[in-house]
């Protein structure tokens, strides 16, 4: 698979964009650049988590270190995406990689 968006960043963001919310105690809700990347699961049950959504094209690390901060090191048992357009599955292959 090949991701023609990997090395592009795009002049895009919100004002909201590096910012995240709890709104539930097992959803996470991240902004990247003009989308959210979910975290669905409970702290303390890491062994469960799934991603919804990869984001934008260059944003894994934001979402790894979102991850691990919430998380630790556990990877997310499935990485759901809800449609194909670019922002959110931009990081799609360097999440997929780690």
């Amino acid at each position: 698979m090949e991701n023609t968006f990997e090395d592009k960043r795009l002049p895009v963001t919100s004002v909201k964009s590096g910012e995240g919310l709890e709104a539930a105690p097992d959803i996470y809700c991240l902004t990247l650049q003009i989308v959210n990347v979910v975290f669905v699961g409970e702290v303390d049950n890491p062994q469960g988590w799934v991603l919804v959504d990869a984001g934008m094209p260059r944003s894994a690390d934001e979402i790894i270190q979102a991850a691990e901060k919430r998380f630790g090191t556990v990877p997310p048992r499935a990485i759901v995406l809800t449609h194909g357009h670019f922002d959110h599955v931009g990081a799609i292959i360097p999440l997929l990689k780690r």
